[in-house]
C-alpha cells in the first residue's frame, strides 16, 4: 500500500460529494432530533396553558371492538384521572367477548362512564368512523380526546396534560403514542423502532414548525364543535381508515394545533404481536398518505433517504478506486466513521426524546433498509388497494 495525496479529480469529486451529502444528512437529522427535544423540554417553559380553573371539560372517546382484556387493564386508569371535570365514553363496536358485561359492571361503579353501541350488519361505510361518530354525537364536554381501549395512559395527570393546552385559539393538539417496546420480541424488532421513531419525528416534527398534517388516534384531541364544523368524517366515509390522518390534515392548521409531548402525556399501545400491528398500521398509513394535502413531508424524506445513499456510495466508490492508497483510505475511514457515528448518536436523541429504546451503532443499517421495506410496503398497498374501502365486505 502507498501514500500518495496527490489524487486524481475523480477521487476528489467522490470525496467533495460524500463529505457533502454526509453532512446535510448529519444536519438535518439533528436538526429534526433537537426540535423534538427543545419542543419537550425549553419551549415548555415559555408555552401558555390554561390554569386548572380555566381546564375546559372534556369527554375522552375510547373506541373498542372485542377488547374486553385490555379494557379491564387500562379502562381504570381513564376513570380515574386527576382532572376537576370529564367523563370517558367507550364506543363499543359490536364486541362479542364480555365487553357489554364489564362496562354494566363498570357504569354501576363510575357515573362520569358512559357507552354507546353500533349493532352488527352495518355495511358501507367504516364501522371505526360510525362509533367515533356516535360517542362525538353523545359527548357533553367542550374537548373530545380519542383513545383506544388497548392503549394504556402513562400518568393520572395525561387529561390534564392534553387539556392544559386548548388556551383561546388552539383547536387541535397532537398527543404521541407508541407501542410498548416489551411486547415485541421477534425478528426485525429493531427496525420496528427505527421506522416508528422515524415515521413519529417527521410528523411531530412538521407540526411543531406549523404544518400538522397526521396525528394518532391513541392520542389526539379536538374541540367538538370543530367536528360538526367540519361536517365530521363525511370527506372520507368511503375509507375504513383515516379517521386520524385524513380528519387531521383537514381540521389542523399551523395556527390552531399543538403538540403535546411530556413524557407524562404519552399513551402506550399494547398489541398481542406486534410485528404483525406494525405490519397492518404501515399499510394503512401508507394508503392514507395518498389521500393527505400535503407530500411535502415525504418528498423531504425520500431526498433525504437519496442523500443518504448517495454519500455512502460515494464513499464506496472512493475506497474501491483506489484501495492501495493509505491516504484515500484514511479519509473514506474518517469520513464514513463520522458519518454512522453522528447518525447514530442524532436517532438515539430522538429514540430518548419519543421514549423508545436507545438505538445508535445499529441506526444506519437500519436506514439503509428503511426506504427498500418502504417500497416493498407500496407495492403490496397497490395490490389491496380496493380493501381499503368501504364498499369491500369483510
Amino acid at each position: 500500500m502507498t501514500f500518495n495525496v496527490i489524487l486524481s479529480p475523480l477521487l476528489w469529486a467522490l470525496l467533495a460529494v460524500a463529505a457533502t451529502t454526509a453532512t446535510i444528512v448529519v444536519v438535518w437529522l439533528w436538526l429534526k432530533a433537537r426540535r423534538l427535544e427543545r419542543h419537550t423540554t425549553g419551549d415548555e417553559a415559555v408555552r401558555a396553558y390554561l390554569d386548572d380553573e380555566s381546564l375546559p371539560m372534556v369527554s375522552v372517546l375510547v373506541y373498542t371492538h372485542n377488547d374486553v382484556e385490555w379494557l379491564e387493564q387500562f379502562l381504570p386508569a381513564l376513570l380515574e384521572q386527576d382532572y376537576p371535570r370529564y367523563e370517558v365514553i367507550v364506543a363499543d363496536d359490536d364486541s362479542s367477548d364480555g365487553t357489554k358485561d364489564y362496562l354494566s359492571e363498570m357504569l354501576t361503579r363510575y357515573t362520569h362512564l358512559r357507552t354507546t353501541f353500533i349493532p352488527e350488519g352495518t355495511r358501507s361505510l367504516s364501522r371505526k368512523k360510525l362509533s367515533l361518530m356516535l360517542g362525538i354525537k353523545a359527548a357533553r364536554g367542550e374537548i373530545v380526546i380519542n383513545t383506544n381501549a388497548h392503549c394504556r395512559v402513562e400518568a393520572p395527570d395525561w387529561l390534564r396534560l392534553i387539556a392544559r393546552n386548548f388556551v383561546p385559539g388552539v383547536d387541535v393538539v397532537l398527543g404521541y403514542a407508541h407501542y410498548r417496546y416489551d411486547d415485541d420480541r421477534k425478528t426485525g424488532r429493531r427496525y420496528r423502532v427505527l421506522d416508528s421513531v422515524m415515521t413519529a419525528s417527521q410528523w411531530l416534527g412538521s407540526a411543531i414548525k406549523g404544518r400538522p398534517y397526521r396525528g394518532t388516534g391513541d392520542n389526539l384531541a379536538y374541540r367538538r364543535r370543530l367536528f360538526f364544523d367540519n361536517t365530521g368524517f363525511s370527506r372520507s366515509l368511503d375509507l375504513k381508515w383515516g379517521d386520524d390522518d385524513v380528519f387531521v390534515s383537514e381540521i389542523a392548521r399551523g395556527d390552531n394545533t399543538r403538540v403535546e409531548l411530556d413524557v407524562a402525556s404519552h399513551a402506550e399501545a399494547h398489541y398481542h404481536n406486534v410485528a404483525r400491528a406494525h405490519y397492518e398500521l404501515k399499510l394503512r398509513r401508507d394508503f392514507t398518505t395518498s389521500q393527505l394535502p400535503t407530500r411535502r413531508p415525504f418528498l423531504a424524506q425520500g431526498l433525504w433517504s437519496c442523500l443518504h445513499y448517495v454519500a455512502w456510495g460515494a464513499l464506496a466508490a472512493a475506497a474501491a478506486l483506489d484501495w492501495r492508497n493509505a491516504f484515500t483510505v484514511a479519509i473514506v475511514a474518517v469520513l464514513a466513521l463520522a458519518l454512522w457515528l453522528l447518525t447514530g448518536l442524532a436517532v438515539k436523541r430522538m429514540c430518548a426524546t419519543l421514549q423508545a429504546p436507545r438505538l445508535w451503532l445499529m441506526a444506519t443499517p437500519l436506514l439503509w433498509w428503511r426506504p427498500v421495506v418502504n417500497f416493498a410496503y407500496r407495492l403490496r398497498g397497490m395490490r389491496i388497494k380496493k380493501s381499503n374501502y368501504t364498499s369491500i365486505v369483510d
